[in-house]
């Protein structure tokens, strides 16, 4: 009662309780005994991500909003009673005209009220909506349900699309970690041949420690690609609701996504996109508040009944029924209405700019991952047929070193090459399809389709 902090809250103990029961994977129960496909760690996530779990929560304080909106429209009841004991009965004396009663008569006691005795009230109100400042205030609520509810969908596709992320992130750091250990394999191979041309005097000291450089350096590369798969794989546990240090497994996806033409991509993201439908329904909301404003200028009526009883004998009839009409008018005087009404408009107009700005943002982010998209498949292809090319330059160049003819440089400059062509070809196929999945979270589109291209 005199400290600010009160008790201190819960205990140390509680505290570790609620944390222990918290910690606890929402999805760990229904985890795949084998590797991750795409689709089950989508469906993983619906049931074990918290985010959307956390949204799903949000729209659901949003229906009770209008259930609570609603119920202004509907009779109100109340109730009340009490039972009174006084420790004498209130009375009063007739005063009667001189001679009216005999002589030595003593006037009556009246009692006017009982020393005890009970009352009950009971009143049913119900509201007379003639100007629509209800009506306003409720279709205000709905829309703000619809609000929400296009931000479900929006933070389900944004965390789906987090999932597909993590996922090709995960097979992405795999393959990196293959072409890691090749060029290691590569390097050792060249150290070989370079020692030996050393020992045998056809090779400087500094090509050969130019080889033993590059080997080291493939080998810390290594530990980097181990990280970067660790982290990959907890981001992806996370996301599905999985416990975090899971060694989960994936299953490797070859097919390429099909991607939409950019002016297909635009028109579904402005007749869908989640985020644009919530600015949408948030300025419906913001302009039925002004209009509720401005009919709560005129009077509020109201009509209904009410019912009283009580046990008192002294007043008949015991139990009184009655009907009312009437009204309530704030006129204002206060200036506050106003400002409200001016603050509520203002707030349209903002929330009508922000439309605007996101129109534009949108059909930036479209355009980018649109372009991203094909951009990262052309990259794959050409890949491809670089990893052909590197390879054969690097047997040239081998060939040009035993010889005489090439250096260790220009040997290991061919490594990094074909290096580089195995990394794009191992990382532009995921990244073609993340893209795409960030492309269908703009488009607002459910991401089964985007999931059945790499079934």
């Amino acid at each position: 009662m005199t400290r600010v902090e009160g008790d201190g809250g819960w205990s140390g103990a509680r505290r570790a309780e609620e944390v222990a029961r918290l910690a606890v994977a929402p999805a760990a129960e229904a985890a795949p005994a084998g590797p991750l496909t795409l689709t089950a760690a989508l469906a993983l996530a619906a049931r074990g991500n918290r985010r959307i779990a956390e949204a799903e929560e949000q729209l659901e304080v949003a229906r009770a909003r209008v259930w609570e909106t609603r119920g202004r429209l509907l009779p109100a009841t109340t109730g009340s009673g009490r039972y009174t004991w006084y420790t004498d009965p209130q009375t009063t004396r007739v005063v009667l005209p001189p001679g009216l009663l005999p002589a030595g008569t003593t006037p009556p006691a009246v009692i006017v009220r009982q020393a005890e005795f009970g009352v009950v009230n009971g009143t049913l109100r119900l509201p007379l909506d003639l100007s629509g400042e209800l009506q306003h205030t409720l279709a205000a609520a709905q829309a703000g349900y619809r609000g929400e509810r296009a931000r479900l969908w929006a933070t389900r596709l944004a965390e789906q699309v987090r999932v597909i992320r993590a996922y090709f992130q995960l097979l992405e750091a795999e393959r990196l970690a293959e072409v890691t250990e090749q060029t290691i394999a590569t390097d050792r191979q060249q150290l070989a041949n370079a020692e030996q041309r050393f020992a045998a005097g056809r090779l400087t000291k500094n090509e050969l420690l130019v080889v033993q450089v590059a080997l080291r350096n493939a080998e810390e590369q290594r530990l980097q690609r181990a990280l970067a798969i660790d982290q990959a794989r907890w981001a992806l546990n996370q996301a599905v609701g999985l416990p975090v240090d899971l060694p989960s497994e994936v299953v490797d996806v070859h097919e390429r996504p099909a991607v939409p033409a950019t002016d297909e991509a635009l028109r579904l993201a402005r007749a869908t996109n989640p985020v644009l439908v919530a600015l949408l329904e948030e300025q419906q909301r913001l302009e039925e508040t002004a209009r509720a404003l401005v009919s709560s200028r005129l009077p509020r009526f109201d009509a209904g009944g009410a019912i009283d009883y009580s046990s008192a004998t002294i007043v008949q009839p015991q139990r009184v029924g009655s009907g009312f009409v009437g009204f309530t008018w704030d006129l204002g005087t206060d200036t506050r209405r106003e400002a409200e009404i001016a603050a509520a408009r203002h707030e349209a107009s903002q929330n009508r700019i922000a439309v605007g700005r996101e129109l534009d943002e949108l059909e930036t982010a479209v355009r980018t991952a649109q372009r991203a998209a094909e951009e990262r498949l052309a990259a794959a292809a050409a890949a491809e047929a670089g990893v052909a090319q590197a390879e054969e330059n690097l047997r040239i160049r081998r060939q040009q070193f035993d010889a005489g003819r090439a250096t260790s440089d220009d040997v290991l400059d061919a490594e990094a090459l074909l290096a580089g062509q195995r990394a794009t070809r191992a990382g532009a196929l995921y990244q073609a399809h993340t893209r795409r999945a960030e492309l269908q979270e703009l488009l607002g589109l459910p991401l089964d389709d985007v999931v059945g291209e790499t079934r």
